[in-house]
C-alpha cells in the first residue's frame, strides 16, 4: 500500500500526470484504495495515514488549486470527530468519490457551455494539453463546427504533442508549432483557449508556463483568450491575499545530464507555471456559467462550487 502511494506522489511531483484534473483524481483515487486496504487498528491511526498523505500531496504540487480544494473537501466530510474506524474509512471512500465525480461533471458542464461560444469555422490556438480545454474542443466538433486548432509543444515536457494527436485522432485539423511560434501564427487565430492549474480571487490565472506570454501576444492582436476551469480550480486562500505557490521542474527536463558537463557553470531554471493578469483575460468558462475575471471574486465571496470547502 505504502508503495502504491508513494507512486502516485512521484508521478503528481514529477508532472509525469500532467494534467491537473488528472492529479486530483489521481490523488483521491489512492486515498480510496488506503480506506479499503489499510491496516490502521483505530480511527486515529487511519486518520494519521490520510494526513500524512495528504500532507505530502500539498508538497508535492503546491500550485494546484483542485488538490488543495480536494484535501478541505475531504477534511470537511469525512475527518470530522466521531465515528467508528469503519465509518471514518467509508466517509472518505465517499468523498474522494464525490470529488471525482464533481470533476468529471464540471467538465462535461464546462465542454458544453465552452463550445457554444466558439463559431463555426474558428481557428483556436491552445498551450500543451489539458482535460477541460480537450473536452471543450471535441465538443465544439461533435456538435458539427469546424475548428482548426493549433497547439504548442509546451516544452520541456512537450505536453502539446498528447493534445495535437489526441485532436488529430478525432477529426479535429490540427497544427502542432513550437511555443516561440506562437506570435507568428496569431494573426489567423480567433481565439486563444487555455486551462488552469489555479484561479486566484482577482481572476489571474496560474498555468502551464507559456500560457501568460500567449495571452499577452492574444491581448497584443485583439484575440480573445478563454480559459476553461471548473470551480475546483477556484484558490479560496487568495482572498485574503495568500500568495500561489508556484514550483520548479527538475533541471534534467530542460539540460539532459549528458549535457550539463559541457556547459560549464551555466545555471539552469524550469518554472512550471506563470499567472496571466487578468486583463489579459476575455471570458473564464465554469460549470456554473460564463463568467469575467472579475467574477471569480464574487463566486469566492459567495461560496460558490467546491472551492467553498
Amino acid at each position: 500500500m505504502e508503495s502504491l502511494m508513494r507512486n502516485v506522489l512521484e508521478k503528481i511531483k514529477r508532472k509525469e500526470i500532467s494534467s491537473a484534473d488528472s492529479a486530483a483524481a489521481h490523488a483521491a483515487g489512492a486515498l480510496i484504495m488506503l480506506a479499503r486496504r489499510s491496516r490502521a487498528r483505530s480511527v486515529g491511526e487511519f486518520v494519521r495515514e490520510v494526513e500524512n498523505f495528504c500532507n505530502a500531496l500539498l508538497e508535492a504540487r503546491p500550485a494546484s488549486a483542485a488538490i488543495r480544494n480536494y484535501v478541505k473537501f475531504l477534511h470537511r466530510e469525512a475527518l470530522r470527530e466521531g465515528g467508528s474506524l469503519e465509518e471514518v474509512k467509508a466517509g472518505v471512500e465517499d468523498a474522494s468519490r464525490r470529488f471525482i465525480v464533481g470533476m468529471e461533471d464540471a467538465r462535461r458542464r464546462i465542454a458544453v457551455i465552452g463550445a457554444r461560444r466558439i463559431r463555426d469555422g474558428s481557428v483556436v490556438l491552445t498551450h500543451g494539453f489539458g482535460r477541460t480545454v480537450y473536452a471543450v474542443l471535441t465538443e465544439a466538433a461533435r456538435s458539427g463546427k469546424h475548428v482548426e486548432v493549433y497547439v504548442t509543444e509546451a516544452r520541456p515536457k512537450l505536453e502539446g504533442r498528447r493534445m495535437a494527436r489526441l485532436l488529430s485522432g478525432v477529426g479535429i485539423p490540427t497544427t502542432l508549432i513550437v511555443d516561440s511560434a506562437a506570435r507568428a501564427f496569431m494573426a489567423d487565430v480567433d481565439v486563444a483557449l487555455v486551462g488552469a492549474e489555479a484561479i486566484a480571487a482577482n481572476g489571474a490565472v496560474v498555468s502551464k508556463i507559456g500560457t501568460s506570454v500567449i495571452a499577452a501576444l492574444a491581448h497584443e492582436a485583439r484575440v480573445r483568450v478563454m480559459v476553461a476551469a471548473g470551480t475546483h480550480k477556484f484558490s479560496s486562500e487568495t482572498i485574503i491575499g495568500r500568495l500561489i505557490e508556484m514550483e520548479e521542474g527538475g533541471v534534467e527536463d530542460v539540460l539532459p545530464s549528458g549535457e550539463a558537463g559541457g556547459m560549464g557553470r551555466v545555471r539552469v531554471r524550469n518554472p512550471l507555471y506563470d499567472a496571466t493578469p487578468p486583463d489579459y483575460i476575455d471570458v473564464i468558462v465554469t460549470e456554473e456559467g460564463v463568467i469575467p475575471p472579475q467574477g471569480v471574486y464574487m463566486m469566492l465571496a459567495q461560496g460558490v462550487g467546491w472551492h467553498g470547502a
